[in-house]
């Protein structure tokens, strides 16, 4: 539970915590992440993996285990019990993988895709030195 360096050469370290606050749990399905990953595809595991890379994929047909508009009920409603999860201190809201990139998205089918001012800087010199007219968004 002290803290230190990470060791030089490691990909994976160990999971911390303890068993009273669940760390069992965590290291659990870290460990069947890396066997179905670095494992099942050929690359050892853990410190002895022999590659930098590893890939899994899984499929499920949802309506095989439970009828699909139920899953989606439900997943729809675990998300929404996240969305409006009270904050940590400090924080506005919950975020949970792929909100915010589906929320951005979102926006940018209504808004489009901004550039890096550095692009238009760059498409504005080079239409500049072709002399071709500027209808580029200010």
């Amino acid at each position: 539970m002290d803290e230190r360096e990470i060791p030089e050469g490691y990909l994976h370290l160990p999971v911390g915590g303890t068993r009273e606050i669940g760390s069992h749990k965590g290291f659990g399905i870290a460990m069947m992440i890396e066997l179905l990953t670095s494992t099942l595809s050929g690359g050892a595991a853990g410190p002895d993996r022999r590659s930098e890379q590893a890939h899994h994929f899984l499929a499920y047909r949802v309506d095989a285990f439970i009828d699909l508009n139920q899953f989606k009920n439900d997943v729809d409603a675990y998300l929404k019990r996240l969305r409006t999860s009270k904050t940590a201190p400090g924080e506005e809201r919950v975020f949970y993988a792929g909100l915010f990139e589906y929320e951005e998205a979102k926006k940018r089918r209504v808004e489009g895709i901004p550039y890096h001012p550095e692009v238009i800087g760059w498409f504005k010199e080079v239409i500049g030195e072709l002399n071709i007219s500027d209808r580029l968004p200010q």
